[in-house]
């Protein structure tokens, strides 16, 4: 997840010299505008799957990046407010998508597509709103946690901690070897939100009765300044600042900078997602394999990862060749695609009918799935965004330490995205 600085426009246009099947019967001649964000891997592989695709169809696409999440997400909802969408366009996923980009009316539905025969369980379940599936799921399924290295662990005689308390035992273990125990990115933002994110899930669900809890939640019959362990969670995160366990250029702390300090061994551990291995495997290959992961551990009971599944493909409605986008799509699910996908961006694979090189971190979360543990993050399971601008106030929070504020402001922007999309309750 490293961002351009610039708007990338790059155009395949290769010609091609068979049909492909669905395609109108013939070879198309129709130009395709598909808007992405990032770079490197991702990128790699769109190039590569659409000039297959070009040498099979006649038709062309343009590939757009966008450089940041912030502006990607910006960008992508003010054209659907002008009324001038993307044609086809990878983004964020879960049911608070389809209806920030009202679905129904401005989206293709895809459920009868035969992609979504070929999704996990888990995946389909998730993508599936009151019957409907209006996205491809494209990409890995991902898991919030710790990422660690195992060569500090090793030297320094450690084990992955399985409790909040041998957690902050390690902690301190590694800051009197004088090696940083983690390594936290303030001055990107988004990096910060992945410890409460996660410790949703090892500190709140129990306080809330689980699932029943967050239906509560969702349904603003349970305010988040009426949930004391939210509150917990953050003042959990500052009190590793005041013990010393971050780094100490903390507030110029770059996720760049984040990446090599865990490859190189200069930090012991990172709250990341397992995207950060891919982008360790590209800056640090020798370094990757050595990197390994635990779910943040809660005080009791077992730890599991937060889980993130994949982004989604959206075919606009209002498109200028929506039947084109939609061969795209298709071909864009074949088996080859994906194949060609997973080649460029290894992880735990959201289809059934393709394989992907695991990293040893991602096989320790795929090894947690398999045994049926995780859960889905917070952010995905309501339907008013849990919380607008989320990032910043973590960002913030971790700077000023002002714990009230901050449950006030996540509060108050929650039930505002609610009421903002005429929720029921809200």
């Amino acid at each position: 997840m490293k961002w351009r600085h610039a708007l990338a426009t790059l155009v395949i246009s290769l010609s091609g010299l068979a049909a492909l099947a669905g395609c109108n019967g013939g070879r198309g001649s129709a130009k395709i505008t598909f808007l992405t964000l990032g770079d490197g891997s991702a990128m790699q592989a769109f190039r590569d799957i659409f000039a297959s695709f070009t040498r099979q169809s006649g038709n062309t696409v343009e590939l757009q990046s966008l450089p940041a999440i912030s502006d990607y997400e910006r960008v992508v909802r003010t054209r659907f407010a002008a009324d001038d969408p993307p044609e086809i366009f990878w983004f964020f996923s879960g049911p608070n998508e389809y209806i920030t980009l009202d679905a129904g009316r401005n989206l293709v539905e895809l459920s009868k597509e035969k992609f979504v025969g070929t999704l996990t369980n888990t995946v389909r379940d998730f993508y599936t709103v009151d019957g409907r599936i209006y996205g491809i799921p494209w990409g890995s399924f991902n898991a919030m946690g710790v990422f660690y290295n195992k060569d500090v662990f090793r030297r320094l005689r450690l084990q992955p901690p399985k409790n909040w308390s041998d957690f902050l035992a390690v902690c301190e273990k590694v800051k009197q070897s004088g090696i940083t125990p983690i390594y936290e990115a303030a001055k990107t933002a988004w990096p910060v939100q992945i410890f409460s994110l996660a410790g949703f899930q090892a500190f709140v669900l129990p306080a809330i009765n689980g699932m029943e809890g967050v239906q509560r939640l969702k349904e603003n019959k349970l305010r988040i300044t009426e949930i004391p362990a939210i509150r917990d969670v953050f003042m959990r995160q500052f009190s590793l600042k005041t013990r010393g366990f971050y780094n100490r250029d903390l507030i110029a702390g770059t996720y760049e900078m984040q990446v090599q300090a865990i490859a190189t061994g200069a930090a012991a551990m990172a709250f990341q997602a397992d995207w950060i291995l891919q982008d360790i495997a590209r800056s640090f290959p020798d370094a990757v394999d050595r990197i390994g992961f635990f779910p943040l551990p809660p005080d009791t009971g077992d730890p599991s990862p937060s889980l993130y599944p994949p982004k989604q493909i959206f075919i606009s409605r209002r498109g200028p060749n929506v039947r084109a986008a939609l061969t795209l799509a298709r071909f864009m699910t074949s088996s080859d695609s994906l194949a060609a996908w997973y080649g460029f961006n290894p992880g735990i694979p959201a289809y059934t009918n393709v394989r992907s090189r695991l990293y040893p971190g991602q096989q320790e979360i795929n090894d947690f799935l398999m045994a049926g543990k995780g859960m889905i993050q917070i952010q995905l399971l309501t339907a008013a965004t849990y919380v607008p601008g989320y990032d910043k106030i973590c960002q913030e929070f971790l700077i000023s330490g002002n714990v009230e504020r901050t449950i006030t402001l996540m509060d108050e922007r929650y039930r505002a995205d609610g009421k903002a999309k005429h929720l029921p309750g809200f």
